[in-house]
């Protein structure tokens, strides 16, 4: 009996151990949605710095304007972009970033100008979020917008918005579609 109690004591005392780590890895697993993840889709901080990158590589940027909390975001984020951008099919023929438009931030321009992210909407002339613009190395954009749509379908239209990106840039390079 007694090597019974002190088992369950030991495996208690085990437990309460654990029960933090346990605690905070349920809590790391289940609240990060991948939404939250920067690794694939940097939040943009200046923009001149990735213009200049864009311009070295000819290579079109894809800015995401986006509002934090918005649902229509999080979904074309979790259920298009970011599986596309996962899968590596965009790796060498895009540079992507995204500006939050409805946060108290700032982003530097393409100019070195520091401006606020709301600024954005006006400068691009965008009336509807989410949306996906694709300008050269000098912030100047090269094709249509690319507004939310059928989740099953924007990595097609992803693609094909880089492509003609790509084109406008004379880049020979394309995205197999």
């Amino acid at each position: 009996m007694r090597s019974i109690q002190g088992s369950l004591l030991h495996l208690m005392l085990a437990a309460k151990k654990l029960l933090p780590g346990l605690v905070i890895a349920f809590f790391v697993l289940f609240s990060n949605s991948a939404y939250s993840d920067t690794s694939v889709l940097p939040i943009a901080k200046n923009l001149q710095e990735l213009g200049k990158q864009a311009t070295e590589q000819n290579l079109p940027i894809a800015i995401l304007f986006s509002a934090k909390g918005l649902k229509s975001t999080e979904n074309l984020k979790d259920e298009a972009i970011l599986p596309t951008l996962y899968s590596g099919q965009l790796d060498g023929y895009v540079l992507m970033t995204e500006i939050n438009v409805n946060v108290d931030e700032t982003t530097v321009d393409f100019y070195g100008e520091t401006l606020a992210n709301e600024e954005f909407k006006a400068l691009y002339n965008l009336s509807s979020l989410p949306v996906v613009i694709f300008v050269d190395g000098e912030g100047e954009v090269i094709t249509n917008q690319l507004l939310s749509g059928a989740y099953d379908f924007y990595p097609f239209y992803l693609k094909q918005s880089i492509n003609q990106s790509l084109k406008a840039l004379n880049n020979p390079k394309q995205i197999p579609q």
